[in-house]
């Protein structure tokens, strides 16, 4: 399993980035035979500093609740490795005000 990154950053108060992952899996021919694509992943500074918020909506009851997300801690560690690896790159886009996100 391969997972590619592509990250914007953001100059706002919390939100530090949107990111996109393509996760890629390749069978024993070494061809892509499974591609999925999650597109609003939110790079956001925190208390702690950074960290990764997946896609999410807003429930009935008002709260945010994720709409895809990883199933377990090493492979949450492994997309938030990804992400931040791309994050951390100095030729990362930095959109300004006019810019909208490509997400």
């Amino acid at each position: 399993m391969e997972i590619k990154a592509k990250v914007y950053k953001v100059d706002k108060a919390w939100l530090k980035g949107m990111a996109s992952i393509t996760i890629e899996h390749k069978d024993d021919k070494n061809k892509y035979d499974f591609k999925f694509v999650i597109k609003g992943i939110k790079i956001v500074d925190g208390k702690s500093g950074l960290f990764i918020s997946m896609p999410s909506q807003k429930s009935a009851n008002g709260e945010y609740k994720d709409i895809c997300f990883p199933i377990n801690v090493e492979t949450r560690e492994l997309i938030t490795n990804v992400i931040m690896k791309e994050y951390n790159k100095e030729e990362n886009y930095i959109p300004n005000d006019e810019d909208p996100l490509p997400f």
